[in-house]
């Protein structure tokens, strides 16, 4: 409370709204698919009916109101409501609300699809018994924000929100056979943000506290599958406690040191006497939760001369676990690993100006990693790189950067790790912290050639050499292409066009063995063999927008959009283990199409309508839903991404009044 009355004026301005503006639009629209899915309204909502928005801001030299709303009628609302005294406070309400669709029309042998307890049949019926459902999470998020931010140093601010999520996800079950079933989804998260601070010419700080909280309705998911029962554990209620502070000081030479520190507790608890056929691991039948992290930074930017700037920065990030270590010997013996880790960064950026038309840029970079994991124990990450830019033509400027990152890592894995089939990982390292290096290399152009066109080019290439590692990925390497031109044309129509094309190609290898046969010098058989992987991916991206002036106040707009990606994978191993492997040439294969045509008629200065169509195709051909069954065997799938496909013409009517 000392902090909020020592941000606050000894009086405060009066109150009187001058002006009031804004915008409204309304429309409506119809849609005609040939072919539906949940892709096409994945994160948005365009049905058939109303749509619109709205944004008014009332003024005066004193004070302000505003509020926004957007779709009210649709299920991606939003409203905001905020307003405030100048010198004084500040402060806004919102709410949000968005469905996000993941599948149509999937299909299940369960009932109680949406609850935590799921019953299937035992003999499992017919598919054409089975009934249909959507996938989908409705979020909603309401919040507010108040500020206290007056003429002194001094300032306040205080945030909450909260967040639902209702729905159901897909999710794999296994009980005497494999299910792919409704996981209900019933999550609230309580966030809250306390900040206060302190702002001079020479000096900011700021200290900030806050707390959220997630709470999950469905602690355990049951199968019952005839007489059989099988629980499942979801995600558990969890909290956090989180608290930061920065400062940045001037300093001499034009320098500005930047310092942060935060400290995160993450805490949860998982009750075992919820279960019904697990016995707890534990004697007071809760699991707990411990994870707190440490960070700090420091930045260093110093303006030497009118040639020469630098930055020298360092951050530290310490993770700790503190969690219930425990064992369960259900099924073999296993004990969950505590992860941790400490990692450093450190490095050095300048830019140097050669001369008027030339500006070199270079930096070091060091990182440093000491982490709980057997097969990457170890990281150390070495990055160089170096930049020119030239614009020793009017009408051109062009930039060459070169990367170099080596990186290095080192296994430490117990013996009980490396005997038997275990053997196999004193051979494969994950790619994510595999010893390799990186070779990047990109120049870009931009032309100014004529007063009414422009035109810009990019070339780039990465190339990830994993050369100390025997299985794994082996190298991966990015080509990435594009141009982009905007023009003015005669008779004031306006161009903007853009191409890009991108091919990527990785090799990874690895080994099938049974029991007793790890060791991958091992002559090969049809049991026992090395194979490899090889990726490619080919991605290209062609589009352009025509601005077209009619006549007075008509304006009309044409865009037009094509992507597609064309993957393949194929498949490698020795004549001795078996016939050949083949070829996936759908893999990822992706096409998506979408163009419009709008007139813009402009009634006035405050009123306009707009009349358009608009056209979007979207096709997926992957191998994994070639001869898709939803049974197979003792397997029993929904159906989740079979409609992955869409088709949609879309009209539609808007009018918009600016006031």
């Amino acid at each position: 409370m000392i902090l909020v009355l020592l941000a606050l004026p000894i009086a405060a301005p009066s109150s009187g709204f001058a002006e009031v503006h804004g915008e409204i639009n309304a429309g409506i629209r119809a849609n005609d698919f040939d072919d539906e899915s949940a892709r096409f309204d994945e994160y948005r909502d365009r049905s058939d009916g109303l749509f619109g928005s709205a944004d008014i801001l009332m003024d005066s030299e004193t004070s302000f109101l505003g509020a926004s709303v957007e779709n009210p009628a649709l299920d991606d609302q939003y409203y905001n409501l905020r307003g405030g005294l100048f010198g004084l406070f500040k402060g806004e309400i919102f709410y949000d609300e968005l469905t996000h669709q993941l599948s149509y029309n999937a299909l299940t042998p369960a009932a109680g699809i949406g609850s935590d307890v799921l019953f299937v049949p035992d003999p499992v019926p017919p598919v054409s018994a089975w009934s249909d459902f959507d996938y989908n999470v409705e979020v909603k998020t309401l919040g507010a924000q108040f500020t206290v931010d007056t003429h002194n140093p001094f300032y306040f601010k205080a945030s909450a929100d909260q967040q639902r999520k209702e729905g159901i996800m897909p999710y794999g079950l296994y009980n005497s056979g494999t299910f792919k079933l409704a996981m209900p989804i019933d999550y609230t998260t309580y966030n809250t943000l306390l900040e206060t601070g302190y702002r001079s010419k020479e000096t900011t700080a700021a200290l900030i506290a806050g707390y959220s909280y997630f709470d999950n309705d469905f602690d355990v998911l049951t199968l019952r599958f005839g007489g059989e029962l099988e629980e499942y554990s979801t995600p558990i209620d969890n909290y956090s406690y989180n608290f930061s502070g920065r400062v940045t000081q001037r300093l001499p030479m034009e320098s500005l040191l930047a310092l942060k520190a935060a400290f995160n507790h993450h805490l949860s608890e998982a009750d075992f006497s919820k279960y019904v056929s697990i016995a707890s691991p534990e004697a007071d039948n809760e699991f707990d939760g411990d994870v707190r992290y440490i960070r700090g930074s420091a930045v260093l930017t110093s303006q030497w001369d009118k040639m020469l700037d630098t930055r020298l920065y360092y951050s530290y990030v310490n993770r700790e676990n503190e969690s219930d270590e425990i064992t369960s010997i259900t099924g073999g013996t296993r004990t969950n690993h505590l992860f941790e880790y400490d990692k450093h960064q450190a490095g050095l950026d300048a830019n140097y100006r050669l001369s008027k038309v030339n500006k070199l840029s270079g930096g070091y970079e060091f990182d440093a990693t000491d982490r709980t994991r057997e097969d990457a124990e170890q990281t150390f990450d070495n990055l160089l790189f170096a930049q020119l830019k030239n614009t020793s033509l009017d009408w051109m400027s062009a930039m060459f950067r070169l990367e170099y990152l080596n990186r290095w890592s080192d296994s430490d894995y117990s013996e009980e790790t490396l005997s038997g089939d275990g053997l196999i990982h004193e051979f494969f390292t994950p790619f994510d912290y595999a010893t390799k290096d990186r070779y990047r290399a990109k120049v870009a152009f931009e032309f100014n050639p004529l007063e009414r066109l422009g035109l810009g080019l990019s070339y780039s290439l990465v190339f990830d050499d994993y050369d100390a590692t025997q299985f794994g990925l082996q190298k991966d390497q990015r080509h990435e292409l594009y141009a982009d031109a905007n023009m003015q044309l005669p008779a004031k129509i306006k161009l903007d066009t853009y191409a890009g094309y991108e091919y990527t190609e990785s090799e990874f290898d690895s080994r099938r063995f049974n029991p007793g046969g790890a060791d991958p010098t091992l002559p090969p058989d049809a049991l026992n063999f090395n194979w490899s992987e090889e990726f490619d991916y080919d991605f290209f991206v062609i589009g352009s927008k025509v601005f077209i002036p009619i006549i007075a106040r008509l304006d009309l707009v044409l865009n037009a959009d094509y992507q597609f990606v064309d993957g393949n994978i194929d498949f490698a191993r020795s004549a001795a283990a078996g016939a050949p492997l083949g070829t996936i040439t759908e893999a990822d294969d992706y096409y998506k199409t979408t163009a419009g045509i709008k007139s813009i008629y402009k009634a006035d200065d405050q009123w306009s309508i707009t009349l358009g169509y608009a056209y979007e195709k979207s096709n997926l051909d992957d191998w994994r839903y070639d001869n898709f069954t939803y049974r197979s065997g003792s397997v029993y799938l929904s159906g989740d991404g079979l409609d992955r496909d869409y088709e949609v013409h879309q009209v539609y009517a808007l009018t918009s009044y600016r006031f």
